[in-house]
C-alpha cells in the first residue's frame, strides 16, 4: 500500500480483514509496533484464535470500533518499525499475536499428511480413481472431468503432489483468488485474470531400449509446478531445496503473472480504445471529405446544366426569331418551340420543371457522352 498516514477507522477496518502480519507487510512498518498503536488508540484486535477459525470456517465475533478518542482520528505511521524496535518484544508479542504470526506460517507449509483435503482435491483423487478403473469394454461412459487438477505425476509422487496442490490451493483462496478447473486445464483466478498451473513430475529418457529399438520416458521422483500457458509458461522445481518449501514463490509468480496479465489487458484495451478514436477520425475527415466533394460535384453540375439550359433557350429563341423573320412559322414548328420550353424548363436547375416521360435520374445521365467530365 506505501501509504505512511491513516485514519483510526481504516486501521480498524484493515485489522479485521487481514492478520498484522499481512498489514505490516503491506504498510512497511512492525508488526510490534502496529500492535501497539491499535492497543493506544483503542482499536480492538480480533481475539486469539481468530484466524484459525476464520481458516477453517468456523464463526469468529469482531468487537466493534468505540466511538470517541483521545488522540488524533489520523494516525501516523512514519517511525513506527524504529519505536518498535527499541521496545522490549514480551510486551508487544502476546500470545494473541503470536498466535496470528504462526497461522500465517503455516498455510504456507505442506503438511506431511493430508487432512482435511479442499473438494478440489477430493473431486480430482476421485476422477483419477476412477480412470484407473475404468474399462472400455463394458460400454460404459469414460468418467467425466469435473473440478480436476492438473496433476501428472507417477503413483511413487502422487501423495506429495496432492499435498502440494492441496497447499496451493489453500493458500490461494486464503488471499482471495479462486480456482477453475474446466475439462482440459486447471486455473488460478487471480485479480480478475486466469493463469494456467498444473503440476508434473519431470521425466527423463530411460537408458535401455525397448523391443522396437526405441526408449521410453522414465520417472524421476521430481516434480515442477507449471504456472502460465506454454508461450510464456515459467517452472517451479525441485532442486537443492524441495518444491514444498517454494510455496511462497509459487503464489508470487502466480499473483504476478496475473497482474501482468490484467495490465496486458488494460493496455490492449486502451490501444484498441486509441485505435477505435483514431479510425473515428479518420473516417469522420473521410466524409467531411465525400461531402465536400459531393458539394463540388452538384456546384459543378448545377452550373452546368444553368450554361446548358441557357444555350438550350438562345438556340429556341433564334429558331422562333428565324422562323418569324423568314414567314416560315408552321403549327408544327410552335408545338416544338413549347415541347423545347417545356424541355429547357425541366433541365433548369433553378426550375426544375416536371416532366412525364424523363425523371431526375436523366438530367445528369443524358448528356453524359457530351460532357466528360460529368464523370
Amino acid at each position: 500500500m506505501g501509504k505512511k498516514v491513516i485514519t483510526r477507522k481504516e486501521l480498524y477496518e484493515l485489522v479485521c480483514s487481514k492478520s498484522l502480519t499481512q498489514i505490516a507487510v503491506e504498510l512497511s512498518v512492525s508488526v510490534y509496533g502496529l500492535r501497539k498503536i491499535c492497543l493506544e488508540r483503542n482499536i480492538p484486535l480480533p481475539p486469539n484464535g481468530h484466524w484459525s477459525k476464520v481458516k477453517f470456517g468456523k464463526p469468529s465475533i469482531l468487537k466493534d470500533l468505540p466511538e470517541g478518542n483521545s488522540g488524533s482520528e489520523e494516525i501516523n505511521l512514519d517511525g513506527i518499525s524504529e519505536t518498535a524496535e527499541t521496545e522490549s518484544p514480551n510486551i508487544l508479542m502476546d500470545k494473541g499475536s503470536r498466535e496470528m504470526a504462526e497461522a500465517e506460517r503455516i498455510i504456507y507449509k505442506v503438511p506431511e499428511r493430508l487432512t482435511n483435503p479442499d473438494p478440489l482435491i477430493t473431486s480430482t483423487i476421485k476422477y483419477l480413481d476412477a480412470v484407473k478403473r475404468y474399462n472400455w469394454r463394458s460400454n460404459k461412459p469414460y468418467p467425466d472431468r469435473i473440478n480436476v487438477l492438473s496433476i501428472e505425476v507417477s503413483n511413487d509422487c502422487f501423495s506429495r503432489a496432492l499435498r502440494i496442490m492441496d497447499t496451493v490451493v489453500k493458500v490461494l483462496q486464503e488471499r482471495n483468488h479462486k480456482i477453475n478447473c474446466g475439462t482440459f486445464k486447471c486455473a488460478a483466478v487471480a485479480f480478475g485474470e486466469e493463469v494456467d498451473i498444473r503440476l508434473r513430475e519431470r521425466k527423463k529418457v530411460s537408458d535401455e531400449k525397448d523391443k522396437y529399438g526405441g526408449r521410453q520416458l522414465e520417472s524421476t521422483g521430481k516434480l515442477a509446478f507449471i504456472i502460465g500457458d506454454s508461450y510464456r509458461k515459467k517452472e517451479i522445481q525441485d532442486g537443492l531445496e524441495l518444491l514444498e518449501s517454494k510455496i511462497p514463490k509459487i503464489i508470487s509468480v502466480i499473483e504476478a503473472e496475473a497482474e501482468r496479465e490484467r495490465n496486458w489487458r488494460i493496455e490492449a484495451a486502451e490501444h484498441r480504445k486509441q485505435e477505435e478514436e483514431r479510425r473515428r477520425i479518420a473516417q469522420e475527415i473521410k466524409q467531411q471529405k465525400d461531402n465536400e466533394a459531393l458539394r463540388m460535384k452538384k456546384l459543378f453540375l448545377g452550373a452546368t446544366r444553368l450554361h446548358q439550359t441557357n444555350i438550350i433557350r438562345e438556340y429556341i429563341k433564334t429558331i422562333e426569331t428565324n422562323a418569324i423573320e423568314k414567314e416560315q412559322m408552321t403549327s408544327e414548328l410552335q408545338d416544338w418551340i413549347q415541347w423545347a420550353i417545356k424541355k429547357a424548363d425541366w433541365y433548369d436547375p433553378l426550375i426544375n420543371g416536371d416532366d412525364p416521360l424523363l425523371d431526375d435520374v436523366y438530367k445528369t445521365t443524358l448528356f453524359k457522352d457530351f460532357l466528360k467530365e460529368w464523370q
